[in-house]
């Protein structure tokens, strides 16, 4: 299995590391329970995220959400801070909408004098000094305020006005929290509304309003992806992802997958052979 890094974070939650010679690895693809996020200042770093390989050219930054497996593959002289924070202690809203850019919108380049690094480096000299007075909440003020500025620099300009916090945005997150903690076990639409004390057909709505997919794109989705990381990151048959996916008969897994992606999962693991593996050996 995919090996999972948990509750490595120091008590506070928070953990922040400077770079100025990102290291390559770690050596295995793994997954963590809390977001990471890289404030690259300069030089060049390649990393997977999912099975999907994204370039860190010069100034950007990028962000890896909890469950999403990772590895750095690359560091050309990358000067970066590594900010590590579990998902309790971001707010909801910075949450749901980096949520919205998993899988196509994981890094982008800013300015070299954009606030997020100047933020950066007052965090990182305030958790240097050690305990002070106020010392947990000025912390967690300070991580709130450069985490709303990275989120902020992900939203592109025609998204910029959608409205967050509202009672539509935290059903869709809690919704989508529901379908990262049983989506193996429940597949239904139905199922998760009645956990939401609401109908099937109003989750629907609210999902293709919010997100512009459907409640039974997302539930389909995460099956899928996970189907697909198993596939790139594992040596586990097809009969055994199945079975870890909650489906007792594979061939029907088989048919799913084949219906949703347009190819087998065995064609998925070959045409990605090049790619992973150098994992397998």
């Amino acid at each position: 299995m995919i090996p999972i890094h948990n509750k490595e974070l120091s008590t506070q939650g928070i953990e922040m590391l400077p770079f100025k010679d990102l290291s390559q690895g770690p050596a295995v693809p793994h997954r963590d329970d809390h977001y990471m996020f890289i404030l690259q200042q300069k030089g060049r770093s390649c990393w997977t995220i999912d099975f999907k390989q994204w370039t860190v050219e010069g100034v950007s930054i990028c962000f890896v959400a909890p469950g999403q497996v990772h590895q750095c593959l690359l560091n050309e002289e990358a000067k970066c801070w590594m900010l590590f924070v579990e998902p309790k202690l971001i707010p909801t809203e910075y949450r749901t909408m980096m949520d919205s850019f998993m899988y196509n919108r994981q890094v982008i380049s800013l300015q070299p004098d954009h606030p997020v690094f100047t933020l950066a480096a007052i965090l990182y000299d305030f958790i240097e000094q050690g305990e002070q007075i106020f010392y947990q909440s000025i912390l967690h003020a300070q991580v709130n305020a450069l985490i709303g500025y990275l989120t902020a620099a992900f939203v592109p300009q025609s998204q910029i006005h959608k409205k967050t916090g509202s009672h539509k945005y935290l059903l869709v997150t809690m919704f989508k929290n529901l379908i990262s903690q049983q989506f193996k076990e429940v597949k239904q639409v139905k199922d998760y509304a009645e956990q939401l004390h609401i109908t099937p057909l109003y989750l629907n709505e609210v999902s293709k309003e919010i997100t512009g997919f459907t409640a039974s794109y997302w539930i389909q989705n995460e099956v899928l992806l996970e189907a697909q990381r198993l596939l790139f990151y594992t040596n586990m048959d097809v009969k055994e992802i199945a079975f870890s996916l909650g489906y007792e008969d594979h061939t029907y897994f088989t048919r799913f997958f084949k219906k949703n992606l347009g190819c087998t999962a065995g064609q998925f693991r070959q045409n990605n052979h090049h790619l992973s593996n150098h994992m397998h050996e």
